[in-house]
Formats: structure tokens, C-alpha cells, sequence
């Protein structure tokens, strides 16, 4: 066992599959995973990976229908093996997820966590030609060390700059990307359908968070920061997708975000204010293709390989696709190097006052719904009012999670609702790999 503050950190056996950037991490690497331990099985391989909660998992089990392990021809990015969501009928189409979270100690829910300024998260990344729609996609959250689930079940309410922060990056029915956040100067709504009983629900939710409505009802979703013009995420391709995310000094509306595709800038928001305490850190990156039950009556098929999360900027150089026919399948390597995140920045950008914050516009049916967990993580089912959580809290194991929150089509005012922003944060944790 070797330990880096206190974190477990896992590397590869000798005698593994061939090297490949998991098999040397970068300065900065908290965690890499490239699902090449596959054919170990779902549960063997779980406990060697660097996640901690599974949506789409129950009893230490996968449901298939939601999200595998796959070595079907063509499937992965590179080697033999990647992540696979396929949103079949028989799951009601929805999603799946994988949390990684920096337990100071051993890898398990609802551990003590090592907390970071600011994170990276990079995946590759490809959405079926057929590709039509996504809840939530990749996000970036954290709270206060001792407060694993705090980061969940804060759908509907303005969070009060202690609790948690975050934010994701999802994309609309055009595929075009933008930022979905949350902070405590966000724009809610109030009146029309978040009035009566309904928004009181809410603010009593909200309330028992410590997140009160103290102006009045409101409904607090997600606001948007667009990219102009847009930026799309392509289908049928592996793609190079990296989010960034940099708390704000307390006192201070200095918080960063930014995002980009194929190494190539994407958008940026900087002047955020997220936080007022330095305790609230970042430690949690979603691995995501989130989809509810009745958002959607079709598949839509994702798959995911080498997924790093790191406190330095990663970039998409250091791996390309396996060039034989047989193994990834995939026909075209990012020919662009990473960005110098000193100097280069998407080109896209905007403040949290600027044009593309979106007031957040209607929310939606707060529903109960308990979040499944890695092995065993569950949900704490406390969706009253606040929507429910996304990856789960203590003390349920059902396998189905909800948001309480509306997509883009049914919201009043056109805006994507939602419920959740989560992250990663921590030291090194290498996943196992077969000897």
C-alpha cells in the first residue's frame, strides 16, 4: 500500500496490458482511468478503479442496460476497453454515472475528503450517430471535507456559499455545449409556476439545507453560460472534451470556468463568486450521461475512455487511438497539442453578469428519487422540496436517482433545468490493473 496524504493510491501490476498514459500520470493526476481492466468483471474491476459512486449500480452490481464495460470491436478510443452507457428500453432509457471522489483514507462513500483550488477533468468521449438527448453531461463539484454528500439533493435552491459549489458541462437537443451553474448570486425564478404550494415545497427543502428562500419563493436552476457563436459536440467521433473549474477567493468574484474541445478553446467565464468560506473546496468529478425515466422514449448510446482528473491542465496529445482495425476501431487522433494554460484560454468568453448567464427560468416536479452508489453508496432519499440527488447519500439502496428539475422543451422560458453540479478532488488515485 502506498499512501499520498493519507489517499490510497492503486498502480498497475506487473505484467499488465500494454503502457499507456495511466501507466505514467502527469505532475498534478488525481486520477486515471482507462477501463483496460475490463475483463476483470464490473465488480472486480470497480474496486480497483479510482471511482466511489455508480448511477446506473446496486449492491455492488452494474445494471447493464445503463452502464458497462465493453471490448465490442470498435468500442474504444484506445486498447480493447471502454465505458459504455447505452440508455436501452429495458432501463426506461436512462443513464448512467461514475463519481471519483478523494477519500482521505480509504476508497468508500461518505468519506473524509482532500480538497483542491481548482480541477481539470478530461474524457474521450463518442455519442452514437443517433444521439438525440442528455439530462446532465460532465460536471465539477465539491464541498467541505467532512461533508461527503453535501454536494447532492441541492436541485431548486441558491446555495449559500458554504455548503457546495459547482458546476457541469451539458449540451442542448443541438448538441451545442454550454455551462449549467449554480452560485449563490444566480438568477432564480418567482411567480407564475414557482408560486403556492409548489415553490413553497421547494423553499422548505431548501430550507432544510440551510439554503433558505430568504427573499421570498423561488425556484433556482441552473444558469446558463453559452459559447457564441456555438460550440458542438460532434456525433459518431471520438471527441476531446476538458472542463476546468477554479473556486473563487472568498470575499472575492474571481471563480473560473472553462471548457474545450479537441484541445481547442471552447468557452470561459471568469468573475464567479461560488464560495464565502475557504473551507468549501473542490473533490468530486462526474463522469456522466445522466438521463431520467420519461425524459426520452429512444436509446441514446454513449461511450467513454481515459478519463483523467487533475489539479494542472491535461490536454489530449499524450494518446492516440490503436491503429489496428481490430482493436479501437477508431480512425483519427486530435492533431492538436495542449493549450498553455498560462496564456491561452477559449475563445469564447464571458463574467457572471454578462449575456450568457441565463436567468434560470421554470424548474420542475420535485421527485424522490434515491441515487445508487458505487458498490454500495446510496442514496439518503431527502428530496423534499430541493429536488433529489443525482449519485446518492446515506441510508437508501435503490437504484433509480432523480433531479426534481425540466429539461429545455418543457421549461417556461426555454431554459435546460436541473438539479446537480458535482466534482472531484484529491491525490492520486491509480486504478488496479490485472496481473
Amino acid at each position: 500500500m502506498v499512501a499520498a496524504v493519507v489517499v490510497l493510491a492503486f498502480f498497475a501490476a506487473p505484467g499488465a496490458a500494454a503502457a499507456g498514459e495511466c501507466d505514467a500520470p502527469e505532475p498534478g493526476w488525481i486520477a486515471c482511468e482507462d477501463f483496460e481492466s475490463g475483463d476483470l468483471g464490473w465488480q472486480s474491476w470497480f474496486e480497483g478503479s479510482p471511482f466511489v459512486q455508480c448511477v446506473g449500480c446496486t449492491d455492488g452490481g452494474n445494471d447493464p442496460a445503463r452502464i458497462r464495460l465493453t471490448n465490442e470491436r470498435g468500442a474504444a478510443f484506445a486498447g480493447e476497453w471502454a465505458l459504455h452507457m447505452p440508455g436501452e428500453a429495458s432501463a426506461q432509457y436512462q443513464g448512467g454515472a461514475l463519481a471519483v471522489r478523494t477519500c482521505a483514507g480509504e476508497k468508500q462513500a461518505g468519506c473524509a475528503l482532500t480538497n483542491h483550488e481548482q480541477l481539470y477533468f478530461r474524457t474521450w468521449v463518442k455519442l452514437a450517430e443517433d444521439h438525440q438527448y442528455v439530462h446532465h453531461f460532465l460536471a465539477l463539484a465539491g464541498s467541505r471535507p467532512d461533508a461527503f454528500w453535501e454536494t447532492d439533493g441541492n436541485a431548486g435552491c441558491r446555495p449559500n456559499g458554504e455548503r457546495w459549489a459547482g458546476t457541469t458541462v451539458d449540451f442542448n437537443a443541438s448538441h451545442e455545449l454550454f455551462f449549467y451553474t449554480y452560485h449563490p448570486d444566480m438568477g432564480c425564478d418567482a411567480g407564475g409556476y414557482c408560486s403556492g404550494d409548489y415553490a413553497a415545497n421547494i423553499c422548505s427543502g431548501c430550507a432544510d439545507k440551510d439554503m433558505p428562500c430568504d427573499d421570498g419563493l423561488e425556484c433556482c436552476w441552473g444558469n446558463h453560460f453559452s459559447p457564441e457563436p456555438p460550440v458542438v459536440l460532434p456525433k459518431n467521433q471520438w471527441v476531446c472534451l476538458e472542463m476546468y473549474m477554479k473556486l473563487n477567493t472568498p470575499g472575492q468574484a474571481d471563480g473560473e470556468m472553462a471548457f474545450w474541445i479537441d484541445d481547442q478553446p471552447g468557452h470561459a467565464a471568469a468573475g464567479l463568486h461560488w464560495r464565502d468560506i475557504p473551507e468549501l473546496g473542490l473533490n468530486k468529478a462526474f463522469l456522466q450521461h445522466y438521463i431520467e425515466p420519461g425524459d426520452t422514449d429512444v436509446s441514446n448510446r454513449a461511450w467513454f475512455d481515459n478519463v483523467v482528473v487533475s489539479t494542472e491542465r491535461i490536454g489530449c496529445a499524450p494518446v492516440g487511438p490503436d491503429p489496428d482495425p481490430t482493436g479501437s476501431g477508431s480512425d483519427g487522433t486530435s492533431t492538436s497539442g495542449p493549450d498553455d494554460p498560462t496564456t491561452s484560454g477559449p475563445a469564447s468568453t464571458s463574467t457572471s453578469g454578462g449575456d450568457s448567464t441565463g436567468s434560470s427560468g421554470g424548474g420542475g416536479p420535485v421527485t424522490t428519487g434515491a441515487g445508487s452508489s458505487a458498490g454500495d453508496t446510496s442514496s439518503d432519499g431527502s428530496a423534499t422540496g430541493a429536488g433529489a440527488s443525482d449519485s446518492g447519500g446515506p441510508g437508501a439502496s435503490a437504484p433509480d436517482e432523480g433531479c426534481g428539475c425540466r429539461t429545455a422543451d418543457d421549461r417556461p422560458d426555454g431554459h435546460a433545468a436541473t438539479g446537480l453540479a458535482l466534482a472531484l478532488a484529491g491525490v492520486l488515485i491509480r486504478r488496479r490493473r490485472r496481473r
